[in-house]
C-alpha cells in the first residue's frame, strides 16, 4: 500500500534565491535529477522480476502521467523489456454523460471510458496478441480509430505500461493477479509559500492544467477554473481507493515549476479577464455538452478564483520557458 511521500516545501525566498546565470541551471538539474532517479529506480525494481508482466499508473489531473509513462516505457526498454504505452485517455466515449448540479458534464467518471474495450486490449496485449487501440482527439473531443502500423504486439520479455486516470481500477486491471504487475500513483505532493500559503498540491495541478487547457484543449483559463470543481469532487471519490491499491507513489512535483507555470498561467488569466472586459469572452468548451442552457457553471466564483490566482501568481518570479529541459514533464503542459 502506498502513501503520499516526500512532501516538497518551497518558499518564494527559495525560488528568489535559485535566479542567476549559475544557480538557475544547477536548480532546474537537480530537480530534474530527482525525478529521473525515481524513475530509474522503478525500473530497476520491475526488471529484477521478469514474471511481471504489466505497470498500471494512475494519478488525478495534470500529475505528469503521460510523459512519466513514457520515460518509464524508454528505461524499460533501455533495460531490455520492450515496453508498450497504453493511454485509458484514448478510450474515451462520452455518450451517456452525468452532470453536477451546475450542469458540468462529468468527463472524470470511469464511465466516460470504453472500459470493456480497454479491459479487453490490456488482457489481449499482455497474452501477446497484436491490438491496435483507438485514439481521442482531444481538440475535436471525437474518437479515431488508428492505422494497422499502430498496432500494439508484445515480444516475449515485454511489458506493457497502461496510464489513465483509471489506470489503477480493477475494471481495467481486470484479473491480471498483482504479484504479475506493478501498480504506480502519481502526483505533484507539495507547496508553495510567501509568508502564507500561495499554492497547495491541488493548485499545483491547476496551474498545470489552465496552462496546458489554453494550449492543447482550446479552452481559455476561465474554461478551466469553472470546470475545475467537477474535477475535484470526482477524484475525491477515487482518490484513497487508488492510493491505497498502489505498489509505489511518485512525487511528480518539480521545485522549480512555479518560476515557469506561474507566469505563464498568470498571463492566461489576463487573457480571459481581458476578454471580459472587452466582451469577447467565449463559452466554456467544458460546457458543451452540458444538460442547461448556459455558457459557465458558475462564472461568478471563476472570476473569484482566477482573481484569487492572480494576486498569488504575481509574487513568484518569472522565467523563461526555454530552461525547461526537453525530457521535462512540465513540456506536457507548456510546449
Amino acid at each position: 500500500m502506498a502513501q503520499l511521500q516526500g512532501k516538497k516545501d518551497i518558499t518564494v525566498e527559495d525560488l528568489e534565491e535559485s535566479l542567476g546565470a549559475k544557480k538557475l541551471p544547477a536548480f532546474i538539474k537537480s530537480c530534474e535529477q530527482e525525478f529521473i532517479d525515481k524513475i530509474e529506480a522503478i525500473v530497476d525494481m520491475f526488471c529484477q522480476d521478469s514474471k511481471k508482466k504489466a505497470i498500471f499508473v494512475s494519478g488525478p489531473t495534470s500529475s505528469g502521467k503521460t510523459t512519466f509513462t513514457m520515460r518509464l516505457s524508454a528505461g524499460l526498454t533501455r533495460h531490455g523489456r520492450q515496453a508498450a504505452f497504453l493511454s485509458l485517455d484514448d478510450y474515451y466515449a462520452m455518450t451517456e454523460l452525468k452532470f453536477d448540479k451546475d450542469g458540468r458534464p462529468d468527463f472524470e467518471t470511469i464511465d466516460s471510458l470504453d472500459v470493456d474495450r480497454a479491459a479487453a486490449d490490456v488482457k489481449k496485449i499482455i497474452a501477446g496478441e497484436k491490438v491496435i487501440p483507438p485514439f481521442f482527439n482531444f481538440l475535436t473531443r471525437k474518437s479515431e480509430e488508428r492505422s494497422e502500423d499502430e498496432a500494439i504486439q508484445l515480444p516475449d520479455n515485454g511489458v506493457l505500461v497502461v496510464e489513465g486516470l483509471h489506470g489503477l481500477n480493477k475494471r481495467i486491471s481486470g484479473d491480471i493477479a498483482d504479484e504479475d504487475c506493478l501498480k504506480v500513483f502519481i502526483m505533484p505532493y507539495g507547496n508553495v509559500f510567501c509568508d502564507t500559503k500561495l499554492m497547495d498540491m491541488t493548485e499545483i495541478r491547476l496551474l498545470r492544467r489552465i496552462v496546458r487547457d489554453q494550449r492543447h484543449r482550446a479552452a481559455h483559463a476561465l474554461s478551466t477554473v469553472d470546470y475545475w470543481p467537477m474535477i475535484e469532487r470526482s477524484e475525491e471519490t477515487i482518490f484513497d481507493d487508488y492510493l491505497a491499491s498502489a505498489d509505489i507513489h511518485v512525487n511528480s512535483f518539480l521545485g522549480y515549476e512555479s518560476l515557469i507555470l506561474a507566469p505563464l498561467a498568470l498571463s492566461d488569466i489576463h487573457a480571459a479577464f481581458k476578454m471580459v472586459e472587452d466582451g469577447t469572452l467565449t463559452p466554456n468548451v467544458f460546457m458543451e455538452r452540458s444538460n442547461k442552457d448556459k455558457d459557465f457553471a458558475d462564472l461568478s466564483t471563476a472570476l473569484d478564483r482566477c482573481a484569487r490566482l492572480e494576486r498569488h501568481l504575481a509574487k513568484i518570479p518569472v522565467v523563461n520557458p526555454e530552461w525547461v529541459p526537453e525530457e521535462s514533464i512540465l513540456n506536457e503542459f507548456i510546449s
